[in-house]
């Protein structure tokens, strides 16, 4: 399987704080895919850990690249891109 990614500029004025991680995070175990998000410029962490991804330390306007592997890859990846363009407003 190949994974497929998309990158996506935080929009939301606290970053990927806290309450947003865990909201990405819930999306991401709905999938049976293996997610992973990364800084450009750094290391993928998994996805589906609300530690993991709190240690991005995305703030506004930083990019994050949001990759999926696995047999709903393609619903994950356009759930989770579409929550981190709402702002991690629900799905």
């Amino acid at each position: 399987m190949s994974k497929i990614c998309q990158t996506v500029k935080i929009t939301h004025d606290s970053g990927l704080h806290a309450r947003a991680s865990t909201e990405f995070v819930r999306l991401a175990q709905r999938f049976q895919a293996e997610v992973s998000v990364s800084r450009p410029e750094g290391m993928a962490v998994d996805g589906k850990s609300i530690i993991a991804v709190m240690t991005l330390g995305a703030q506004l306007g930083d990019e994050i690249v949001i990759e999926t592997v696995g047999p709903d890859a393609t619903e994950a990846l356009e759930a989770l891109a579409n929550l981190v363009r709402l702002d991690f407003h629900g799905v």
